[in-house]
């Protein structure tokens, strides 16, 4: 039985039980809990064993002469990612060499974020598993432009998809995700850039919207400008670019501190909804895809195709 399921039955356990049997109940959710800390012992012992495996990549210089380059955009959650070929070709998957890497310009300097592994798959394959018994892993079947263009990250694994896949795990090794260390986003990355501290939470729509103010507003007009450029009107580089305004304008009323308040987290949150509300009048795919986890509960189960993105 998975973990996940044991959780879920528990309740059902407990309602059950015979007399006498509640000690045994108390046992299986220790049993539960002590799974749990083990578990996230393991994945903890995994990020720092990549962390410590690519310590000499803080240079980016020293991942250059390695032989690492860069692939695609520079995102606004995730920072550039710098492939080593030999590495992702070779296939092999040892945590403390990844087959490539994330890095953000901050200051005007490469900082590291974390590493990605990458595996290619054939049909039938599975990525590996990873300590802690968590799979995040995700795949990318596309060109690099047709992925660095996509406004969601890469897809969920599907064995029986036709050809070589890549499957890829991200490790936040440096820069700490709220959303967990495996989590392919990482909406603290605004915020790192600015130098703010993120809040515990961080709601996807203020994060995106703080990046209009901090280096991302180019990834946003491009990728705009390859799916709404055959519409023949400009009303969403306005919509973009008042979204810009409103967030340094909210941007620089925050003082000399390093966090955000919450009522201006509220408000990047708010201009990022009214941004959404334009495209959705040019694109409503495009606003679904962009929209945060707001407009993703709003717009049913499963991930939106490439085609469906266009119309």
């Amino acid at each position: 039985m998975s973990l996940a399921l044991a959780v879920r039955l528990l309740p059902c356990a407990i309602g059950l039980s015979l007399p006498g049997s509640s000690a045994d109940a108390q046992q299986h959710a220790a049993h539960i809990s002590g799974s749990a800390a083990t578990a996230s012992a393991e994945a903890a012992a995994f990020v720092a064993a990549a962390r410590a495996g690519t310590e000499r990549y803080r240079d980016r210089n020293a991942a250059i002469a390695a032989g690492f380059r860069r692939l695609g955009r520079d995102f606004p959650s995730m920072g550039e990612h710098w492939a080593h070929p030999g590495k992702v070709i070779a296939g092999r998957f040892d945590v403390g060499d990844p087959a490539m890497l994330t890095y953000a310009s901050i200051d005007g300097k490469p900082v590291l974020l974390g590493v990605v592994y990458a595996i290619p798959l054939e049909r039938g394959q599975h990525p590996p598993e990873i300590p802690g018994g968590v799979s995040p892993w995700h795949e990318h079947n596309g060109t690099v432009d047709e992925e660095s263009f996509l406004p969601e990250h890469g897809s969920d694994p599907s064995e029986m998809q036709p050809g070589t896949r890549l499957a890829i795990l991200h490790v936040w090794t440096l820069l700490p995700n709220p959303a967990g260390p495996f989590a392919a986003e990482n909406w603290a990355l605004p915020f790192a850039r600015l130098h703010l501290d993120p809040p515990d939470v961080v709601p996807e729509g203020a994060a995106r919207a703080l990046s209009l103010a901090s280096g991302s507003a180019d990834f946003y007009s491009n990728l705009l400008e390859s799916e709404l450029s055959s519409r023949g009107d400009g009303e969403w580089r306005v919509a973009l670019a008042t979204a810009a305004a409103r967030a340094a304008s909210i941007l620089s009323e925050r003082g000399t501190g390093r966090a955000l308040s919450a009522a201006q987290i509220a408000a990047l949150a708010e201009t990022w909804s009214d941004f959404i509300a334009a495209l959705a009048s040019r694109s409503p795919a495009l606003a679904r895809r962009l929209g945060g986890s707001s407009a993703a509960e709003n717009s049913g189960p499963g991930h939106l195709s490439r085609s469906e993105i266009r119309h």
